[in-house]
């Protein structure tokens, strides 16, 4: 994905946010290079997501990958897991119980 591919799918104001260390992280989200052109597709057509302001573009990106990854027939906590590895890995190192981790991921599907 380039810097104008994003742009163009995105709303005039946050278009400004997009730079070449935003799209090498997108690229390097993914090693895959299935999900990564399924990531690609939906970060593309999302866009007008954006368009109220109410999200900063981090989000907007997690939301993306989470999504993608339940398009793919993920589950629920597969989906958030590989959205969120290092809040996995925190909350493995702080010992939290498997039901409050699905509430997370409960609370984060049900959202926007």
């Amino acid at each position: 994905m380039t810097v104008e591919e994003l742009k163009a799918a995105l709303p005039d104001k946050v278009k400004k946010s997009v730079n070449q260390q935003l799209i090498d992280n997108i690229n390097n989200t993914l090693s895959n290079p299935d999900h990564f052109e399924e990531y690609r597709n939906n970060l593309l057509s999302y866009g007008r997501v954006m368009q109220d302001g109410k999200f900063k573009i981090e989000q907007y990106l997690a939301a993306v990958r989470y999504v993608s990854f339940k398009l793919m027939g993920k589950t629920n906590i597969d989906a958030y897991s590989l959205t969120f590895p290092e809040k996995m890995q925190r909350f493995a190192a702080q010992m939290v119980e498997p039901k409050d981790i699905a509430s997370y991921v409960t609370a984060y599907n049900k959202s926007k």
